[in-house]
């Protein structure tokens, strides 16, 4: 996911650009790390800046702009070379807590295809339940649906 205004492919050629696919990565790991760093070196204190580096927020935002690198390189459009596309995707999958090679191995059709089609789930896509299948795991009591939102609303 290129920071808004930047795009990592080449307005010629259509081919990933290295000098902006480098650009996006130092943007997404650096910060990150950085946060990480300093929630690691205030970990025991209790002031304001303390509290400030654990915040919920900001670290999150990053390991989702490594997910959506991560993702490009499955694609295999992040660099001009597979090797590179599969090594870093690898890296960021181990920071991201997703498998890199099972993720960019997904069975056809693509998981572009399917995105949004409840018939055709597979890997990968967000758990959505239809209110029928929603209906059936709260009488059944599977997983915690019936407690986050009773079937009484329904």
């Amino acid at each position: 996911m290129p920071a808004p205004g930047r795009k990592f492919t080449s307005h010629a050629t259509g081919s990933p650009a290295p000098a902006a696919a480098i650009v996006e990565i130092a943007i997404t790991v650096v910060p990150l790390a950085g946060l990480w760093a300093l929630a690691w070196a205030t970990l025991d204190k209790t002031s304001a800046t303390g509290w400030l580096c654990r915040w919920p927020s900001p670290p999150p935002v990053f390991l989702v702009r490594l997910f959506a690198i991560q993702h490009d390189c499955g694609h295999g459009s992040f660099f001009r070379h597979r090797l590179a596309n599969d090594w870093f995707g690898r890296i960021a999958g181990v920071l991201t807590f997703t498998p890199y090679g099972v993720w960019r191995r997904t069975p056809t059709p693509p998981h572009h295809a399917s995105t949004g089609n409840l018939d055709r789930r597979g890997l990968g896509d967000v758990e959505t339940l239809t209110v029928q299948e929603y209906r059936a795991a709260a009488r059944s009591g599977d997983g915690c649906a019936n407690r986050l939102y009773p079937p009484s609303r329904w």
